[in-house]
């Protein structure tokens, strides 16, 4: 068995940017992944999240691919590189595969040590780090003239809007660093809506308006208790709200006895509130990226302003040397009132927004629910793409190519 040694960190992509390139770029027959886990990677939730990357079918890794995680107790990981070392050898020992591959690109200095030493041990283990500076791959104990290749990494949007004028307001956050329990909330309403759309969208306002009562409430102290209305309308949703209480980490307990829903913090209610849609729509991107065997950064919430106004944008990713930018919107804007003029409002936005990129860009607008006639022709004018109610599902057939 080949194996790959990896360390949990803040920057998943350290790793994931490496396994990517070693699964799908060179089709490597390494058959297990093992990642090494500490107290403060486990707490901090980075391995998690790195095995949700590694096992989500949809983001297209071999599923016949073994995730395992070896943990080091005690924080030995800043202490005694022995100690890891004897950590290391004792699972080797115990699981004898015939190839190792170390990743050192993340974990502390001792944990790099230690697997750089037991690699000098054997002929068949290697080492290897991800170099940034130069986009490289170097397996140092390898012959000198097999050392550095090429990494092919996703274009930088925040190189590009620096090299335009533009400075970041506050650090976009990348899909692939995402809290597993956003990642796990997003994928399980993606399921619901593929099992039921317009069921999945009635859930949705319902979380909507409940959501809205803790964070509408000035003087909302947390944990935060609201009630729901027994109805047809409820009964209809109460298994998916039963469901979603149960994911790993949720966002909220539901009793169902009480009628109730408990939000554990105000950052959670704004979570439901609509936040996960942006999670929910790179979830979507990203997939169909790893399908294509073809990766891009998809950036979150990125604020970004060049005098004293900023702009701001929900999903983002550059790929070919254009930028692609997304709003994206739960409302139900059949509730609203002069629901027209409100997206016409948006897609105004949207577009001065977009002209960050120039000629070289692209603007969606992704609504959960239909917008009119009038402003579809509004969009269409002014060159924004719109995905609208069940065309989300299918988004990767409305990206524009250049």
């Amino acid at each position: 068995m080949k194996t790959l040694f990896v360390t949990a960190t803040a920057q998943t992509e350290a790793n994931y940017y490496l396994i990517w390139h070693l699964f799908k770029a060179n089709e490597s027959d390494v058959n297990q992944i093992v990642i090494i886990s500490t107290d403060f990677t486990r707490k901090q939730g980075y391995v998690d999240n790195l095995i949700k990357l590694l096992t989500f079918k949809e983001l297209a890794f071999d599923a016949s691919i073994q995730v395992d995680v070896l943990h080091l107790a005690d924080g030995i990981e800043e202490s005694s590189v022995d100690a890891i070392k004897e950590v290391l050898l004792d699972w080797l020992s115990e699981h004898k595969p015939t190839q190792v591959i170390f990743n050192i690109t993340g974990g502390t200095k001792l944990i790099s040590i230690a697997q750089d030493q037991i690699a000098q041990l054997h002929s068949h283990h290697q080492c290897v780090y991800q170099s940034r500076n130069n986009n490289q791959l170097v397996w140092y104990n390898n012959p000198p003239n097999q050392q550095r290749f090429d990494l092919i990494l996703p274009e930088n949007i925040i190189a590009r809007l620096k090299g335009r004028g533009f400075e970041l307001r506050n650090p976009a956050t990348s899909f692939l660093n995402l809290p597993a329990r956003q990642f796990v909330y997003a994928t399980e309403l993606s399921r619901y809506m593929r099992a039921d759309f317009k069921k999945a969208r009635r859930l949705v306002l319902l979380l909507n308006a409940l959501s809205a009562k803790p964070l509408n409430d000035k003087a909302a102290t947390y944990p935060y208790t609201t009630t729901m209305e027994q109805s047809s309308f409820l009964n209809d949703l109460e298994s998916w709200l039963k469901l979603l209480a149960q994911i790993a980490d949720p966002y909220f307990a539901y009793d169902s006895q009480a009628g109730t829903l408990t939000w554990r913090s105000k950052e959670d209610a704004a979570f439901v509130s609509g936040k996960w849609f942006e999670v929910f729509v790179s979830f979507l991107l990203f997939s169909h990226f790893a399908e294509q065997k073809r990766q891009v950064e998809l950036l979150i919430g990125l604020e970004f302003k060049r005098s004293s106004d900023g702009n701001e944008i929900d999903v983002a990713y550059l790929d070919q040397g254009h930028l692609n930018l997304f709003e994206c919107k739960t409302v139900n804007w059949e509730g609203q009132s002069n629901p027209t003029n409100k997206v016409n409002t948006d897609l105004h936005k949207l577009v001065s927004v977009g002209q960050v990129g120039g000629l070289n860009s692209h603007n969606y607008f992704v609504s959960l629910f239909d917008i009119s006639e009038q402003s579809l022709a509004v969009a269409k004018d002014s060159g924004v793409t719109v995905v609208m109610g069940r065309q989300i599902l299918d988004i990767a057939n409305y990206l524009q190519s250049f």
